[in-house]
């Protein structure tokens, strides 16, 4: 797998394309990619759809190929509902993720869900949030015994769609997780969807800035700041070359991920290439 063409921060390259495993892998090995996302919320690949036959011929796949898995759980399962009973349940239902990531060698990425239609808006974003925390304690620990390691994705701070909203979303909740996780969590990392965290006025750069040392991996989409639209990233409001410059000045290194529907993965690791031969 030639890697000489990979951005100096990159220590692999993973893509997301939205296909069963067993048709992701290949293609990730066709683009030269180190890795691949396992999609648990395609219908297909969710936790049913693990058998133990299916995990054996995953892993026959990664030996003969020699890429990664990186298992995208369900961002669907409400692990930051206000709801305390489907937060418990959603906790359980993620545990069987962390048990299908185990035995596929794969760390386990994870979102905080959505809360819909609060009567009392500020108490019901509190108490997802702190119900968030609460799930990814628990996680965290079930995680550690299996070797697994738990990846806290953000997702899109939408201003103008309600009566919906997410958890995990900019700035102030990042800082009031991290800051009352509040256990060894050296299983816990930050994935960073650069995308998602430019919806809503929000500021990727910004966030790497502070967050360099615990962020995994990097999503990298761009978009117009309102809708995640996964443009490659000279499409939209993100700077990617200054971006690039503060992953460069921070010394960061870690996975470099591709969501982006209007370009290949090699022509999207070309162009991140490219900018990061630009000095701001």
């Amino acid at each position: 797998m030639n890697t000489s063409n990979y951005p100096s921060f990159a220590t692999g390259i993973a893509h997301q394309q939205y296909l069963p495993a067993e048709e992701g892998i290949l293609k990730a090995a066709k683009d030269g990619c180190t890795h691949w996302y396992v999609d648990g919320s395609l219908h297909g690949e969710m936790v049913p759809d693990w058998s133990s036959e299916r995990i054996e011929n995953i892993n026959s796949l990664i030996k003969k190929y020699n890429v990664q898995p990186i298992f995208h759980g369900n961002f669907k399962a409400p692990l930051g509902s206000d709801v305390d009973y489907l937060r418990e349940a959603a906790v359980e239902y993620v545990k069987k993720e962390i048990d299908i990531s185990a035995k596929i060698g794969a760390p386990l990425i994870i979102h905080g869900g959505g809360i819909v239609e609060p009567k009392k808006i500020v108490l019901a974003k509190q108490k997802a949030l702190d119900n968030f925390i609460k799930s990814v304690k628990e996680l965290a620990e079930y995680a550690k015994d299996k070797s697994v390691d738990i990846y806290l994705e953000n997702l899109s701070n939408y201003k103008f769609y309600r009566p919906f909203y997410y958890v995990f979303t900019h700035m102030e909740e990042y800082d009031y997780v991290f800051d009352n996780i509040n256990i060894n969590n050296d299983n816990v990392y930050f994935f960073l969807d650069a995308g998602h965290a430019n919806i809503g006025e929000g500021d990727p750069i910004e966030i790497v800035k502070k967050y360099h040392k615990k962020i995994k991996a990097i999503s990298f989409s761009n978009n117009n700041g309102e809708q995640d639209q996964h443009f490659s990233i000279s499409r939209g409001t993100v700077n990617f070359t200054e971006f690039v410059d503060i992953l460069n000045k921070s010394k960061w290194k870690g996975i470099v991920a591709f969501e982006v529907r209007d370009k290949s993965t090699r022509d999207s690791i070309k162009e991140l290439s490219d900018a990061s031969l630009i000095t701001v």
